[in-house]
């Protein structure tokens, strides 16, 4: 991904303004929304040409030519949307954003354009004759990585709604179950739901926009920012979640299998706390939440890291998820299970501790 750079005044502070550098050209964003009013983004922008070209030319630093790069006008030749020349570029500072900002109103996605007063604030590409990195020219500019605005963006990149893990994802969905969300700006779902793990059908983009609110520290996230499907469902059920169509029927985990025949003896309760470790989207969480905390996933009973063990990350799978808070035979019927309640074991200490439960379970 491309880093995104907030240009300082000379005093150190942010201006409103954004650029990125990709190898030895810097890419000024362009200028837009309503002077003055809250939806303008970049509202500095012409402070901060000035800026840039004038540290370009303190540092020596040679410019070989500027360009609009709209995505308007990216698919034009780039003489026909060219706005500085090679020998141009050594001119004084003040002069060169003279003649980008005269000539870009005259680059136009249609060049037989005869319509006057184009826009002076536009997305422009210079290139430069810098020798080093992308992240010393940015450093050479007085760039300082930007504060992500979310709310100024019209769809998320695909690394943003990544940060809604597993661990995240399930706190949405309990907050949803428990009737904690009143209002939210999602409307109805039209066509698929989501299977919580007790059963109840919730809106998946309305789950997938609290998640990522949650993981971006609670920026607010809307409709807007990401599309149902694709990306979003994806996550939702790497999450552990189903997502069906409305009115349609589904299958419940097959948690049965997991139960091994000498724990059956521990009846019902055993069975239940077994089906809260098998709920996928608990189990998945609390790895999520481990691998945050710690790194990646070990055994919190007998230190074992699979991992550097078996050599290969495979052997996560290794790791299990076990309901340690709460006794079994305490666990009332309802019992709320928090991530904190549970313990990631390796599969060995995990059927021990379960052969120790079993045990206990005959004693009463």
């Amino acid at each position: 991904m491309t880093n995104i750079y907030q240009v300082t005044a000379e005093d150190g502070s942010r201006l409103d303004a954004h650029f990125s550098v990709e190898q030895k050209d810097i890419i000024l964003a362009s200028r837009g929304g309503a002077k003055g009013q809250r939806d303008q983004v970049n509202a500095d922008y012409t402070k901060a040409l000035l800026l840039l070209i004038g540290r370009l030319a303190h540092a020596a630093i040679p410019i070989s030519g500027a360009w609009v790069d709209s995505k308007t006008v990216q698919s034009l030749p780039l003489s026909a949307r060219s706005i500085l020349s090679r020998h141009e570029g050594s001119l004084p500072p003040e002069q060169i954003c003279s003649l980008l900002s005269s000539r870009m109103k005259d680059v136009r996605s249609d060049p037989d354009s005869t319509a006057k007063g184009g826009n002076s604030t536009k997305r422009i590409r210079i290139a430069t004759g810098f020798g080093g990195s992308s992240e010393e020219l940015a450093t050479q500019l007085g760039g300082v990585a930007a504060e992500a605005d979310f709310r100024s963006m019209k769809r998320l990149p695909a690394d943003v709604l990544r940060r809604a893990t597993p661990e995240f994802i399930w706190r949405a969905v309990q907050q949803y179950v428990q009737g904690k969300v009143p209002d939210d700006p999602f409307g109805p779902s039209t066509d698929y739901d989501l299977i919580a793990d007790d059963g109840q059908r919730l809106r998946p983009k309305a789950v997938f926009g609290l998640a990522l609110s949650m993981a971006l520290g609670g920026e607010p996230i809307g409709p807007r920012h990401f599309t149902a499907g694709g990306l979003c469902f994806t996550l939702l059920q790497e999450a552990g979640y189903q997502i069906v169509p409305k009115g349609e029927a589904y299958e419940s985990p097959d948690t049965e299998s997991y139960i091994d025949r000498e724990w059956r003896e521990g009846a019902a309760k055993l069975k239940s706390h077994l089906k809260r470790e098998r709920a996928p989207g608990l189990a998945k969480a609390k790895k999520a939440q481990y691998r945050r905390t710690h790194g990646r996933l070990s055994c919190e009973r007998c230190g074992l890291d699979p991992v550097a063990h078996y050599k290969a990350e495979e052997a996560e799978a290794c790791i299990e998820v076990h309901h340690s808070a709460t006794h079994v035979s305490e666990m009332a019927e309802g019992h709320k299970t928090t991530l904190d309640d549970l313990q990631c074991l390796c599969a060995n200490c995990h059927r021990l501790v379960h052969r120790i439960l079993s045990l206990e379970k005959k004693k009463e």
